[in-house]
């Protein structure tokens, strides 16, 4: 029986010693790693890391920042060429009207010059009429004053 205890406290002492070396191992693991991590090339990566993502943060608001100026610049640029076909519509339109009132505008001017030559026409044959007319006249009033003074004669 005493080999018996012997032997049991012997795989007990063996396991206990096993167990404490790798407890010892991992401290030593965990105790490099902490002095590895906390080491200035560890430190200095983690701030450089940290200002990558700061400047990243930053140049996404800025390209967020520029697609919204983008897309009022887009909205304004619509409305623009919106407003250039609306004022192309209205430019045709109104040359079509002008083209239109110069047209009726060369036929009043071709009236206007007809009716002209018209009245001169007729001025020029009541001038001659007024000159026979006066002649005739004249002609009349001869013969009357004749007739008159004749009938004064006779009286």
């Amino acid at each position: 029986m005493s080999r018996c205890c012997i032997a049991c406290k012997l795989p007990r002492c063996l396991c206990f010693l096993l167990l404490l070396v790798i407890l010892m191992a991992l401290l030593v693991a965990l105790v490099i790693f902490a002095v590895r991590a906390n080491s200035k090339h560890c430190t200095d990566g983690l701030q450089a890391e940290q200002e990558c993502q700061n400047r990243t943060r930053y140049v996404q608001h800025q390209l967020t920042q520029a697609q919204e100026v983008l897309h009022k610049m887009e909205i304004q640029a619509a409305t623009c060429n919106q407003t250039v076909v609306t004022l192309r519509d209205s430019l045709k339109t109104e040359q079509a009207q002008v083209a239109e009132l110069q047209g009726e505008v060369k036929i009043l001017k071709q009236k206007l010059e007809d009716t002209l030559a018209e009245v001169q026409r007729l001025r020029r044959g009541s001038e001659a009429s007024a000159e026979n007319n006066s002649s005739s006249c004249s002609s009349v009033l001869f013969a009357v004053v004749v007739v008159v003074v004749l009938e004064a004669l006779l009286i």
